[in-house]
């Protein structure tokens, strides 16, 4: 009987049933998918036995499939056996458990169960530190995936606990730095991108601080738990230095490197030019956006191209390190939203990753684009900008001053229902820090119109989507 079901099994396989009605064989959707999948796990235990490690495969595709149709609860039956299957193989702390622990803590976080998925996080990072066999490109990827959960987890778990995470996000990517170091050597260019990773999220604890709330009061303590806290402003120029030390490494890489590029050092200086920009610091600023700019052409970059990239001011901190103009001007392009001919209706476009974070782009690396969200709030502005400017309003129940953010703003598009709104969304957009447009690398005015698409797990947001 059972010889006879895995040959049905195997003609059905050839001939889907769509096949059979009359239809093309890729009309076989997902939920047909699925209950072949039930199927064949169930012949191959039959065959096999419950415990037989050649179970792992279909139990973790059966796994992946239930994902996708958001069936949580059955695919955290399927990965609970395959790992009991693993653990009976091989033993308790293998390296093959961590794919199906990795999968389980996805699992968790899709269907919100946070404190599960936490619990999982600190045994796999446990694995990694304790039980790896071998240094490889492997554990670089999957400590940086580990961190990434983390950040996620600042959107999506509770809230209390986002100190938490920024503490584990950063330690764990501190970690996979120091391996990716050991194995690679320390002026690999492939350094870079966790560097830049690392200092972002400094931007992102900076945000935070001056936020207020749980958060900053995590982000001051002297030591988890402790009472003992820090003024804001000392912890806000510990995040400053230590990116300037992250952007100092990355002159190391490219400048210690057997065959030194000089643009990419000059993007390095743009980058830094950032960071003094999101950290107040007006003058050096401007004198770092001039030597970038000089350097660049000096390394041959065209004088047409180089301003192309400054033409515009840009959100920042920047998506990602570009390390030449050509592919940050190709980003920026990307970014330019035109409607109808020429450039007369062109914007820029920003999304905002979550609530729980606002004026902020996500920091996870494949997310972090300004892609247009189907169905999703946003607000239509035109705003100026006076170069590497200083302006001081209320943000967060205090006075501060603040360089290269919005003068003065106006919205386009009315998408509420009460004033209230319309004074939320000015306070976003105030929230935004700019790159200048620069001419012949010094700071110039500029105006321009952004669309602003605010989060989608923002329960305040009543705006309709419009054109």
């Amino acid at each position: 009987m059972k010889k006879r079901l895995t040959a049905a099994l195997l003609i059905f396989l050839a001939n889907p049933l769509g096949f059979v009605y009359g239809q093309s064989a890729s009309s076989l959707d997902s939920l047909d998918e699925l209950a072949l999948s039930r199927v064949l796990l169930n012949d191959q235990q039959d065959r096999f036995g419950s415990l037989d490690s050649r179970l792992l495969e279909p139990l973790e595709q059966l796994a992946d499939m239930l994902m996708q149709q958001n069936q949580f609860d059955e695919a955290h039956v399927m990965l609970d056996r395959a790992m009991q299957i693993a653990r009976v193989e091989d033993g308790l702390y293998t390296e093959i458990q961590r794919p199906l622990l990795e999968k389980k803590i996805e699992n968790f976080a899709n269907r919100g169960d946070w404190e599960s998925a936490r619990e999982n996080m600190e045994h796999l990072l446990w694995l990694y530190t304790n039980k790896s066999l071998q240094i490889d490109q492997v554990l670089i990827a999957d400590l940086l995936e580990l961190s990434r959960l983390h950040l996620r987890a600042l959107a999506e778990d509770n809230s209390a606990l986002q100190g938490f995470h920024f503490r584990q996000s950063s330690r764990i990517r501190w970690l996979a730095l120091g391996v990716a170091e050991t194995l690679w050597g320390r002026t690999d260019e492939r350094l870079v991108p966790i560097i830049y990773e690392q200092l972002r999220q400094f931007h992102l604890q900076t945000v935070a601080l001056w936020q207020g709330g749980t958060t900053s009061y995590s982000l001051r303590q002297v030591a988890p738990g402790s009472g003992i806290l820090r003024d804001r402003s000392e912890v806000n120029e510990s995040y400053y230095l230590t990116g300037i030390g992250l952007i100092d490494n990355m002159f190391s890489i490219y400048s210690d490197s057997e065959s030194p590029k000089p643009e990419v050092i000059a993007m390095t200086n743009v980058y830094l030019a950032d960071w003094h920009i999101l950290f107040n610091e007006p003058q050096a600023a401007t004198e770092t956006y001039r030597q970038a700019y000089q350097e660049l052409l000096v390394s041959g970059v065209d004088a047409t191209l180089a301003n192309e990239l400054f033409s515009q001011p840009l959100v920042i901190p920047d998506t990602e390190f570009y390390s030449s103009v050509e592919a940050a001007v190709a980003a920026q392009r990307s970014r330019v939203v035109t409607v109808g001919e020429g450039n007369s209706d062109a914007y820029l476009s920003f999304s905002e990753w979550s609530a729980a974070l606002p004026n902020v782009r996500s920091p996870i690396p494949r997310n972090a684009t300004d892609n247009e969200v189907a169905n999703s709030n946003f607000a239509l502005f035109s705003f100026s900008l006076a170069g590497v400017n200083t302006v001081s309003r209320w943000y967060s129940h205090r006075f501060s001053s603040t360089v290269s953010m919005i003068q003065q703003a106006e919205l386009l598009s009315h998408y509420w229902q009460s004033p209230s709104e319309e004074i939320r969304l000015i306070e976003k957009l105030n929230g935004l820090t700019f790159r200048p447009r620069l001419v012949d690398g010094r700071p110039q005015q500029a105006t321009g119109r952004i669309k602003y698409h605010l989060a989608i797990d923002d329960p305040s947001n009543s705006l309709s989507e419009q054109p």
